[in-house]
């Protein structure tokens, strides 16, 4: 007696609902947990949508057929729509939510006819199995778009196009040879088709995680370049990016032009009212300075009152418009009681040249804010690299062309003639 294997329609409801349930949980909770992390919540609400969707499946038989086909089928479409807003969130591009949505609302009008007029089976499942891979296809499309992106994604994009395939088996075969009229009947085709999709909802989920997990790393690895207080760059994040644009510019020949800002006579803030003044003075000063800066410029806090500036492609007369617009934006800035000192900056900045080191740029940075404060404070000073006239390198000689008998017998025939 040759043994036989069968996967029960009614175990793989329940297996794929608790697989549900247990991302469902880990998600919702991943995305309490890391707010500043887009993507979760709606993976979340996804799964918790699908649970619902098979429990519709699941009591086929205690309710009335057409609330369980509409309302099941209905819901595991916005199972798939809640997926698709999660994974780009996560991966970072902008869904076409549109097209599967309508497809989603149209599919229900002959899934209701063939429901309550005509009872055919066979024709809802493959109004069903098609529905599902149009549904899918623009995720699919995106996730080979975005494949680049490493590993994780091309592996979501196998489970994606792994779900969609089975739709389309599922259709094709119910074409066929149709379906039994009880959907928890023992069938080879259908029980497949619950076993790839529990296959492709594991994969899904397992996935989604690893990119969380990517993008909670990457938030933490930011979260350390940050400072808490003012949200500027801390000092290691912006001399990490310091010594990048020195490379890029010295590579490029682009300008690169760095500022440092002190604020004047901060300690009187801390005396007169506290380090609550002195931190709302610093939220502010951060505040102006970045309000006239640029989205690829950058601001970092590098000690208690000071901040350094980097502008990239910026000129020394650049940053010296950009200086006077900040000491405009900080001079605007009502006074903090109850000192009654309204607070200003002193500013020293300077144009990299290609000789530089970042020592070297923020050296010379320094000594020009130093002349900004013997000038009075509140003002902004320049000092420019010293001119330097040899070259980074010297020029390798041309290596001798070495030519064939004919060319050289060519080239004397064409000297002797001439």
């Amino acid at each position: 007696m040759t043994p036989t294997v069968h996967f029960d329609i009614a175990t793989l409801f329940v297996t794929q609902a608790l697989v549900c349930l247990i991302f469902a949980l880990v998600l919702y909770i991943l995305a309490k947990r890391f707010p500043d992390v887009r993507g979760p919540m709606q993976l979340a609400q996804g799964f918790f949508v699908g649970i619902v969707a098979l429990c519709f499946f699941l009591l086929r038989g205690f309710m009335p057929l057409t609330v369980s086909v509409l309302f099941g089928n209905g819901l595991l479409w916005v199972t798939y729509l809640l997926l698709y807003a999660g994974g780009a969130a996560l991966i970072g591009f902008r869904p076409r939510l549109l097209f599967p949505a309508i497809i989603a609302a149209l599919s229900l009008l002959p899934m209701a006819y063939f429901t309550i007029f005509h009872n055919l089976i066979s024709i809802r499942t493959i109004i069903v199995s098609i529905t599902g891979v149009l549904i899918q296809i623009n995720l699919f499309v995106d996730l080979v778009r975005h494949r680049h992106r490493g590993v994780v994604v091309q592996s979501l994009t196998v489970f994606v196009g792994m779900s969609m395939v089975g739709d389309a088996v599922r259709g094709i075969v119910t074409a066929i040879r149709g379906v039994p009229p009880n959907i928890f009947q023992n069938d080879v085709a259908q029980s497949l088709h619950l076993l790839v999709g529990l296959i492709s909802a594991c994969g899904v989920g397992v996935f989604s995680m690893a990119l969380i997990a990517r993008e909670i790393t990457a938030s933490i690895e930011r979260s350390a370049r940050r400072d808490a207080l003012t949200g500027a760059l801390n000092r290691l994040g912006i001399e990490e990016l310091l010594a990048i644009e020195m490379e890029r510019a010295r590579r490029t020949f682009v300008p690169l032009s760095v500022a440092l800002l002190d604020i004047d006579h901060f300690k009187a803030f801390n005396d007169t009212g506290g380090h609550a003044t002195g931190d709302e003075v610093l939220r502010n000063i951060a505040g102006a300075i970045s309000h006239q800066l640029r989205t690829f410029d950058a601001c970092g806090r590098i000690g208690g009152d000071e901040f350094l500036v980097v502008l990239p492609g910026s000129s020394a007369l650049d940053i010296a418009a950009v200086c006077n617009r900040i000491l405009r934006e900080v001079a605007s800035l009502p006074p903090h009681a109850p000192s009654g000192i309204a607070p200003t900056v002193s500013i020293g900045f300077t144009q990299a040249d290609v000789y530089d080191t970042v020592v070297d740029l923020l050296a010379r940075a320094d000594r020009a804010l130093y002349a900004a404060k013997n000038q009075g404070r509140n003002c902004a000073q320049m000092e420019l690299a010293p001119l330097r006239t040899e070259p980074l390198e010297a020029p390798s000689a041309p290596k001798p062309i070495r030519r064939s008998r004919m060319r050289r017998s060519a080239s004397s025939m064409r000297d002797f003639q001439s």
